[in-house]
């Protein structure tokens, strides 16, 4: 059965090694060294560790029965046109290969959307990469692409250095 719940200070090393696996797993192939300066620079512990207690940052576990198999980081972070108060962004959706294509997404997105709601956050937006299954994904989810930018770090592999943000509105009550 899977389960959604927020992650708490004390699981950081939890989070900490589902990121690192998860996005190993996922966007590797997008570097020249395998994403380890990408990592390093972006996927520190001690950042992991601060964005738990900051007030506009949420990330969530994803389980199997008992076992941590995913997680997401959304941060309350506007988007223009659109206000503040308005806006939740994904910033990071991970699951580990093996629970991909499970329909485990969907079920996030479900939980992602419901918040949303509760929330009153009535644009959910994000940045995938344009090479990346998840973009389609993201498109069967109804989010629509409003941006298009050239990515230009280092170790990147050339043909790999396109980002997409998408947006989906979400109706609130």
């Amino acid at each position: 059965m899977i389960t959604i719940k927020e992650c708490q200070k004390n699981q950081l090393d939890l989070l900490f090694e589902i990121a690192i696996e998860s996005y190993n797993d996922t966007y590797k192939y997008l570097w020249t060294d395998d994403g380890r300066s990408y990592l390093a620079e972006f996927y520190k512990k001690t950042d992991f560790k601060k964005e738990l207690s900051l007030p506009d940052i949420f990330y969530f576990l994803i389980y199997d029965a008992d076992k941590a198999i995913g997680y997401f980081k959304l941060r309350n972070n506007a988007i223009s046109p659109y206000l503040k108060a308005q806006c939740i962004e994904i910033d990071k959706l991970y699951l580990l290969k093996k629970y991909a294509n499970k329909g485990i997404g969907k079920i996030i997105m479900e939980f992602i959307i419901s918040l949303c709601k509760e929330k009153n956050y009535s644009i959910l937006w994000l940045k995938t990469m344009e090479s990346s299954q998840a973009k389609y994904f993201y498109e069967k989810h109804k989010f629509i692409q409003i941006e298009k930018k050239y990515l230009d770090y280092p170790t990147m592999k050339q043909e790999y250095r396109w980002i997409l943000t998408m947006i989906r509105k979400i109706k609130v009550v």
